[in-house]
């Protein structure tokens, strides 16, 4: 893919998605070229969000492997206080269940941030944790992207080589490929190369504070260079090319049925490996990862087939213009121009945005209200899940503390009651106040609500 091509199309995504900065890399037929557009520089980390998800799959299959650990052992064995709600899942969840997202357990996203406002959990705390969270599938039925199951995942790794997970991926994964501008997770990194984050809500675009993701392990830690992601993604490529350990081929194979679910692409089908997805593109098998957090987006693509291998990063969170640059540059690999991707994908995603915003409105109504602070309300309250959500006042308005953040509690003309958080998951939480407890629509995937009672 010629420079000059990659440079306008870069700043035609750029101006399409209102994206601060751009990092683009591609390597193909043993060529690499990276670069950084806008806001940022080479130097810039960036965070990868869910792409650590192919480190913490690589070094746990690199263990299986070298015969320290099975992927199909229960984790209990390596961790016998390993615990859940289904104890048929905790006899029998597997390394493999867990990094191919077949727990059971829906995402429970929301108990990530629940308790950043008062005592952020350690990785331990976070694996007992989800011991307290409810299933919504039994054992192996259903692919669930599941952050907290790869935190769970990364403890018992830990426990199993007596060795803390990210330790081992510098000794055995960055040093030996030379990722010297890759760290673990934000403590190590230096601040001031991390590009600021923005988010896009309501067309409106919004620098945010840097706010960590707190300790889930190898589910979303990592931040690297867009040359260092770079080398990542061709050691995927030519790994799954060429590989001859049984246990880490499995990586690339499918593991769970991941329905294609973007209104775009094409594809006939989709799956989930270990820390690794992929589909059809165009005839050709499509591997790939993305990463979203609070103001970033990042993505990891590889076409065996045509010895290519990409990477983006930008600090604009849940921006699918990261999937169209992977379409954009396979079919200039290919040579194909009929598709004008970001135009596409764009407008798309507007119609998206637009008709979740009607949905929202829907719930509100026409005349939505701000939920009187009365003291009774006041105060925190616990989930042996989810940990702390503060109720507060603020101005004589109740809000609701969820991670670093204040967000209203409305009340609709019919009486139901929302929080309207517009950082973390951009919608309305269902809320119901009660007499020293309250319950929150903590997953939409449940059929139930999640309790929490007030601490006396």
């Amino acid at each position: 893919m010629e420079k000059q091509k990659i440079t306008d199309f870069a700043e035609k995504v750029m101006d399409k998605f209102n994206l601060p900065s751009l990092g683009f890399g591609v390597y193909h037929k043993n060529e690499s070229y990276s670069h950084v557009y806008g806001d940022a520089n080479e130097d810039s980390l960036y965070p990868l969000a869910s792409i650590s998800k192919s480190f913490l799959a690589t070094a746990i299959c690199q263990l299986a492997d070298e015969g320290k650990i099975s992927l199909d052992d229960p984790l209990k064995k390596y961790w016998p206080d390993f615990k859940m709600v289904d104890k048929y899942v905790e006899d029998h969840l597997t390394f493999r269940d867990a990094l191919s997202h077949q727990s059971g357990l829906p995402a429970h996203d929301l108990m990530r941030f629940t308790n950043m406002n008062k005592h952020d959990l350690s990785l331990k705390e976070k694996a007992e944790h989800v011991g307290y969270l409810q299933p919504n599938h039994e054992l192996r039925v259903k692919m669930q992207y599941s952050n907290l199951v790869y935190a769970v995942a990364t403890y018992v790794m830990e426990q199993a080589i007596g060795q803390d997970y990210g330790s081992y991926e510098r000794e055995h994964l960055l040093k030996p490929l030379h990722m010297n501008d890759t760290y673990i997770n934000h403590n190590e990194a230096p601040r001031d190369r991390i590009p600021k984050p923005y988010i896009r809500d309501n067309d409106v675009t919004e620098e945010v504070p840097f706010i960590a993701p707190g300790k889930v392990g190898g589910a979303s830690s990592m931040l690297a260079t867009i040359s260092d992601l770079l080398t990542w993604a061709e050691f995927q490529l030519k790994t799954q090319k060429s590989t001859k350990d049984e246990v880490t081929a499995q990586r690339y194979l499918p593991q769970s049925i991941m329905l294609p679910n973007r209104p775009y692409g094409g594809a006939n089908f989709g799956a989930y490996g270990l820390g690794m997805m992929m589909e059809d593109y165009r005839g050709h098998k499509y591997f790939y990862h993305s990463g979203s957090y609070i103001g970033y987006c990042s993505f990891l693509g590889f076409v065996p087939d045509l010895d290519l291998a990409f990477v983006f990063t930008t600090n604009m969170d849940s921006t699918d213009s990261i999937f169209a640059l992977g379409y954009q540059t396979i079919d200039e690999t290919l040579g194909i121009q009929d598709t004008d991707w970001a135009d596409k994908v764009s407008k798309i995603m507007a119609d998206k945005n637009r008709a979740r915003e009607d949905n929202i409105a829907k719930l509100k109504g026409p005349s939505p209200k701000a939920v009187k602070a009365t003291a009774e309300l006041l105060g925190d309250y616990q989930n042996p899940g989810y940990g702390l959500v503060t109720l507060c006042d603020e101005n004589g308005e109740l809000k609701a503390t969820i991670g670093k953040w204040n967000y209203p509690v409305i009340e609709n003309a019919d009486g139901k009651m929302f929080i309207e958080e517009r950082l973390y998951q951009h919608g309305l939480i269902p809320i119901t106040l009660g007499k020293e407890k309250i319950a929150l629509q903590s997953d939409p995937a449940l059929k139930e609500p999640t309790e929490f009672t007030k601490v006396k």
